[in-house]
This record gives C-alpha cells, sequence and structure tokens, in this order.
C-alpha cells in the first residue's frame, strides 16, 4: 500500500536519478541494476500490508459488515436475548445495504462499460468458478518428451542470423524513439500481474515520464545486439507488444524482396 506522499517521493526520486551511473558493457547487468533499482525505490516508499481473504467471501462483506458480525457474535455468546435480536436485526440491515451498494456498483460498470468488471461481479455474485482441466498421464516418459520438445528452442541461432543478415543488403534499421517508450508505458494495464523482474505494471504506467529515457536506452542496445536479457522479457512483454507487431507488419524494405545469390 502507499501511504499518503508516497506518490510524489517516487516521481522525485525517479526525476533525480542520474542513471548514466547504471551504464555498463554488458546488457544485461545494465538492465537487472535498472530494474533492481526501479523495485528498491518502490520498495522505500511503500508499506506491506497482509490482507486475509477467505474462498467463502462474498464481494459485499465491507468492514462495516464484519463489524455487525463481530456484534452479533458477542450478543450471541452473552446470552442476551433482546442485545442478540437486536444484533441480528442490525446485521440483516447491514448485509442489505452493503448488497444494494455493490448492486449500484456493478450497474455503474455497465453504465461506464467496464465490461471486465461487470463480469467480474457477476461471477462473484453467481459464485461461479471456472473449471480447470488437467491431464492425467501415467507415462513417465512424458516430460522426456516435453523437454525434448521446448530444448529446440534453445539451439544457437546467432551463426545462422550473423550469416542472413551479412547476405542481404538492407539499410533498414528498427530504433525506438523515447516519446514512443513513453506512449507505450502510459498504455500499460495495470491489472496485470507483476513479472519476474518485480516491477509492477502501474510503476510502469505512472512514472512514464520519468523511466522512458532509460527504458528507451535500453531497448535500444537490445535491438542493436539482437538479444533480449532474460530481466528485461516481462517488460517487453507489458510495454511493447503493441510497438513490435506495428513494427513487424509494416513492409519490408525493397532489396529484401531480391533474390538472394
Amino acid at each position: 500500500m502507499c501511504p499518503e506522499g508516497a506518490s510524489q517521493q517516487l516521481q522525485d526520486c525517479f526525476e533525480n536519478t542520474n542513471w548514466d551511473v547504471f551504464e555498463h558493457q554488458d546488457l544485461e547487468e545494465q538492465t537487472s541494476a535498472v530494474l533492481g533499482y526501479i523495485t528498491h525505490c518502490v520498495d522505500t516508499v511503500t508499506n506491506e500490508k497482509d490482507i486475509r481473504v477467505y474462498p467463502n467471501q462474498k464481494p459485499w462483506i465491507t468492514r462495516e459488515v464484519r463489524s455487525l458480525l463481530r456484534e452479533r457474535n458477542t450478543a450471541f455468546r452473552s446470552g442476551d436475548k433482546a442485545l442478540y435480536s437486536t444484533a441480528r436485526a442490525n446485521l440483516k440491515r447491514g448485509i442489505r445495504g452493503a448488497k444494494m451498494v455493490y448492486k449500484r456498483k456493478i450497474e455503474g460498470n455497465f453504465n461506464s462499460n467496464n465490461i471486465r468488471q461487470v463480469w467480474r461481479g457477476v461471477q462473484q455474485i453467481t459464485n461461479y468458478k471456472s473449471g480447470s482441466t488437467i491431464a492425467h498421464y501415467g507415462d513417465a516418459s512424458l516430460a522426456g518428451e516435453l523437454n525434448h520438445f521446448f530444448a529446440r528452442f534453445e539451439v544457437d541461432s546467432s551463426e545462422t542470423l550473423h550469416h542472413i543478415t551479412s547476405t542481404i543488403p538492407c539499410s533498414h534499421s528498427l530504433i525506438v524513439k523515447e516519446h514512443e517508450v513513453r506512449h507505450m508505458l502510459r498504455t500499460i494495464n495495470p491489472s496485470k500481474a507483476t513479472g519476474p523482474d518485480g516491477v509492477s505494471g502501474r510503476v510502469l504506467r505512472d512514472y512514464a515520464d520519468q523511466l522512458a529515457k532509460i527504458f528507451t536506452l535500453i531497448f535500444n542496445r537490445s535491438l542493436s545486439q539482437t538479444t533480449v536479457p532474460p530481466c528485461l522479457k516481462s517488460v517487453i512483454r507489458k510495454c511493447f507488444e503493441k510497438w513490435i507487431g506495428g513494427q513487424t507488419s509494416r513492409p519490408w524494405p525493397t532489396p529484401l524482396y531480391m533474390p538472394l545469390g
């Protein structure tokens, strides 16, 4: 959770950071240092809070309803019938009011065309749980077959790539601009889960102006070296999926259509 003033502190931290100190010949080392620094800054200004969630907890169970539940349980243990009757009636009114508030919230999502939240609310109301189909195989060789299948993608193709790039005359170079990175950061979906880099999508989106410069440098180095550090894959997946898709869908330069050999 973010205490009051944490957002401004984090913005000042990124604005006053000298990103040149993270420059390193090894792209993976530089990327890891930058992502580690961002995570450290976030951990410094935010607080961790454990929230207990029960599997049968309904979305309309608010703090007020929990307080009424405790009052009813206390009245029941006291043995006072009149007090218990009053507490139970208050609990019923509280639940009815909380359900009405949640109903208006779902209707507001309809009006704002927030379909994701609408379906999430409907699933919680109807207690819908998506079934997960798990395949059971008795053959122990399945793990080896899967390992062999996915290991074929680990083949080092640097020599083949070098041969292709050396034989194809192409003056086109893929370079990402800082304003494009800033735009991509601002369009990140903050509800996506945090990847192995430890940097949440909300941080990348809210501080796009401060982080665009360093990520532009890292991403262009990755493009020029035709390599993607493992710690950078999560950021690329969050930020540059649409941008890369748009770049790869463009027509290839004319020299690429020339016959080889």
